[in-house]
Order: structure tokens, then C-alpha cells, then sequence
């Protein structure tokens, strides 16, 4: 096998981490296993990482940043619809929805892997951070989204987009639960109407 540069050697481990995790939960996640997974030596994985718990944290890290890259693109995509068309609020939070819906079911073992580690780490002393920095990550994006939104479409929330964004991310949390527990497609486009009835709700009239 060719040699890996450590930025190579860090993506092996993370998404060899992320596809154990989520096929047989964080505690399987050794760094033996990891490296099996990954197909390098177990003491490759320290060239990149100093110990297991800074892989773990990398996980984190990277399903955030994959996250947001994929709401990003849905901003973009949607800043171009903005300038050609009408969209009222309740288009956006359809849109932002669905958006989020296709991510999950894109990408449901990158969600099985963020669910684990977040329960795994806040039951785990010193890795509470973990489940910490991801929640922070996801109230961070949701409460972007929400300042575009509403400044796209004109409208006012009667709370504060920090505040909205918690149950927002509520409404993402029962999708995902809903979606990784039944793949029951139908379910989670039943959820995500729901949410956007919900999101609604707090539009000043």
C-alpha cells in the first residue's frame, strides 16, 4: 500500500471511526477495529491523532462540518431562487426541511455515528465536550439559517433565532430518531410537515 500522507492517514481514521460507530456503536470503536477498518496499521492511526479521544473528537468535528457544508450548498441554491422568484416563508422552511431530509437519508451512517457518539460521550466522563460541541454546532447553523430566512423573506420571529433554533433542531432530532429507527420515509416527510407548521407559528403577524 502506497504511504499516506497524515492528512490522509486523519481522513481514513474518521470515516473508518464514523462506519464503526455506526454498525456497532461507539464502544466497538477501538482503535484496533478502527484500523481494521480503515485498512492501516493501528499504529498508523497515531501518526494523525494523539489518542482515541482526539479521533472521536475529529468525528465530531468532521460530521458538523459536513453538515454545514450541505446546508450551505442549500443556501446558495436558494439565494439563486430568491433573486428569480417569490418565495415566502413557508417555502423556505419546506425547502430548508427537505433539504435536511435528503441529507439524512444520504447520509444515515454518518447520522447513526454523530447519534452514538453524542450519547456515548455525555455518559462518558471528559468527553462530555463532545456532545456539548455538537449540539452547539448544529443551534450555531440553525440559527443562521433562520436570520437568512427571515431577512430573504421579510419576516420577523417572535423569538430569537438562538431560541427558535433549539426547537428547530428539536423537530431535526425527532426526523433523524424517526428516520434511522424505521427508514420510514413517509414518517419523516410527515415530521418535517409538522415542523414546518411549527416554524410557522413563530412568524410575527
Amino acid at each position: 500500500m502506497a504511504r499516506l500522507t497524515v492528512e490522509q492517514r486523519r481522513e481514513a481514521a474518521i470515516d473508518a471511526a464514523m462506519r464503526v460507530i455506526a454498525r456497532d456503536g461507539v464502544e466497538a470503536a477501538t482503535t484496533r477495529r478502527i484500523a481494521l477498518e480503515a485498512q492501516v496499521g493501528q499504529s498508523s492511526l497515531f501518526y494523525a491523532f494523539a489518542s482515541r479521544d482526539d479521533l472521536l473528537a475529529a468525528v465530531v468535528e468532521t460530521g458538523i462540518a459536513q453538515e454545514l457544508a450541505g446546508m450551505g450548498e442549500w443556501l446558495r441554491e436558494a439565494s439563486a431562487m430568491f433573486t428569480t422568484s417569490q418565495m415566502n416563508i413557508a417555502d423556505v422552511a419546506r425547502a430548508a426541511f427537505d433539504s435536511f431530509m435528503h441529507d439524512l437519508i444520504e447520509n444515515r451512517d454518518r447520522e447513526y455515528a454523530l447519534v452514538e457518539l453524542a450519547l456515548y460521550a455525555r455518559r462518558t466522563e471528559g468527553l462530555e465536550h463532545l456532545a456539548e460541541s455538537l449540539y452547539r454546532g448544529y443551534n450555531e447553523l440553525v440559527s443562521g439559517l433562520l436570520v437568512v430566512a427571515a431577512e430573504t423573506t421579510g419576516v420577523t420571529w417572535t423569538l430569537p433565532a438562538e431560541e427558535l433554533a433549539t426547537i428547530v433542531v428539536a423537530m431535526t432530532d425527532g426526523m433523524t430518531l424517526s428516520y434511522l429507527s424505521t427508514g420510514d420515509r413517509e414518517a419523516v416527510r410527515r415530521i418535517a410537515d409538522g415542523g414546518v407548521q411549527l416554524l410557522l407559528g413563530y412568524v410575527a403577524q
